[in-house]
């Protein structure tokens, strides 16, 4: 994916660090949210894992100012203040960030309603645990 009209620092090993809101919105999802909810879009966009072990996260990309208001549970929505690190256009598996679904297979940017009603499938509603006593009896 080139940075388009968006400003960018060289990374390491030939990543690049874009700035979000400009020809993009990125929405950061814990892995296991993110594949789970990548299974329920059918013509998703481009998708970076970041499989970083602190906190591996899947980025989908949306079209910029559609994040605004953005409040699904286990996701953060990317936009103006923020960038995020893309892998070499190349790169489809780990070290590093890479491509799940890459631009060059076809679209950069996946529906945000789409992409906001799988991933409200996947982190939720969860039951409310209420124990009471006669449970422990």
């Amino acid at each position: 994916m080139t940075s388009g009209n968006a400003p960018y620092v060289p990374g390491p090993a030939g990543t690049r660090i874009v700035a979000a809101g400009v020809d993009w919105d990125a929405v950061k999802v814990v892995r296991s949210f993110g594949l789970q909810a990548l299974d329920r879009i059918a013509e998703p966009g481009a998708v970076v894992v970041d499989p970083s072990a602190a906190a591996p996260a899947v980025y989908f990309f949306v079209h910029p100012g559609t994040t605004e208001g953005w409040d699904v549970p286990q996701s953060t929505a990317l936009s103006a203040t923020n960038h995020v690190t893309l892998p070499p256009e190349d790169r489809v598996m780990p070290p590093g960030p890479y491509w799940l679904t890459s631009p060059a297979q076809g679209r950069l940017h996946t529906d945000t309603a789409l992409l906001r009603a799988a991933l409200e499938h996947v982190t939720g509603p969860r039951p409310v645990w209420n124990p009471r006593m006669e449970h422990f009896a």
